[in-house]
């Protein structure tokens, strides 16, 4: 009898030491974020393309004269791809200690067939991550270098491409400066390296983005006499960077 037991036990203590370890999802139900939320509370992850200029807070500023309150966090070292963020690991220990309603991606151009790839790969753990902790998941797409200009769609074809992958929000920034080129290809949308944004250029990303979250039809609400930046931009610039984010945001 005693042997039999011991046998039984040694039975079980294998079964038990082979059971392979419970899967992790692998691909959880993306978060939907809904247009007209307030107050938002938004994770910039990106490089100098986000800080340049500080483009959250010229967000900020628009949902303020629109009445909606935004907060909002940014992590965006020079340089650093969605990749480099991921090794890093200093977003995802910020989603777990903070939730957050929105995460916003960015990196480079990503025009080439090898930087898609990769762009897809960490959008696809991003959204994965921001579904785990209950947050929205969306993709900043930029644009190229002046000098890479012909890249533009390119771009534009791999930042849709990853949100669609991953079922992100997309916010249509290079679309948007296509768009603007395309009514004047003199339109000041670049800063002096000609690669990092103009207030101009960050600007059309603040109101693509803006008008994306909160479903706006028109922009109505901004005051030229009022904003912080009123000393840089024309109305009639103005104008066209507000037709430029609202075309894009319908022809993505």
């Amino acid at each position: 009898m005693r042997l039999t037991f011991l046998l039984l036990l040694l039975l079980v203590q294998c079964r038990t030491a082979s059971a392979p370890d419970p899967e992790p999802e692998e691909n959880p139900e993306p978060v939907v974020f809904t247009p007209g939320q307030s107050p938002i509370k938004i994770l910039f992850v990106g490089n100098s393309l986000t800080h340049s200029n500080d483009l959250p807070a010229l967000i900020v500023e628009l949902a303020q004269m629109d009445g909606v309150n935004i907060t909002f966090k940014m992590i965006a070292p020079g340089g650093y791809s969605l990749e480099d963020h991921w090794n890093a690991g200093e977003v995802q220990k910020e989603m777990a200690a903070a939730h957050y309603d929105l995460v916003v991606g960015q990196q480079g151009p990503s025009a080439l067939p090898e930087s898609q790839v990769l762009l897809k790969r960490y959008a696809e753990k991003y959204a994965n991550e921001c579904a785990r902790v209950k947050s929205s998941w969306a993709l900043y797409m930029v644009w190229p270098s002046e000098q890479r200009s012909f890249d533009l769609d390119n771009v534009i074809y791999s930042y849709t491409q990853a949100a669609k992958s991953t079922a992100a929000l997309l916010f249509p920034v290079g679309l948007a400066w296509k768009l603007a080129w395309e009514e004047d290809p003199a339109f000041p949308l670049y800063g002096p390296d000609r690669f990092h944004p103009s207030m101009h250029g960050s600007l059309v990303a603040a109101m693509t983005i803006y008008a994306s979250l909160q479903g706006k039809e028109n922009f109505n609400f901004i005051d030229l006499e009022k904003v912080s930046w009123k000393s840089e931009v024309t109305r009639e610039q103005l104008t066209r960077m507000e037709e430029s984010a609202l075309r894009s945001i319908r022809e993505k």
